[in-house]
């Protein structure tokens, strides 16, 4: 591979990096959104009947952590 390819990928991939990054902090915004939310009995029921209110597992913060990890690995890659 050549250097401006590798340069090409390395930006892509901190851009992505950074990406994943504040998606996380903006999940975690929304998430204190929502529990602000459940503290009152008519914005909850109104919550719970939008369509895309959604009650299911959360294993989001280890899945970032991974993708960030992953993002990492493959910068370091090609910078090495």
């Amino acid at each position: 591979m050549d250097a401006d390819t590798k340069q090409v990928l390395v930006s892509t991939l901190e851009i992505l990096r950074e990406q994943t990054v504040y998606a996380q902090r903006l999940h975690g915004w929304v998430i204190a959104v929502h529990e602000t939310i459940e503290h009152d009995e008519t914005l909850r029921s109104v919550l719970r009947a939008h369509s895309f209110y959604h009650q299911g597992p959360r294993p989001d913060i280890e899945i970032t952590a991974g993708l960030i990890r992953n993002i990492d690995a493959l910068i370091q890659k090609l910078k090495g």
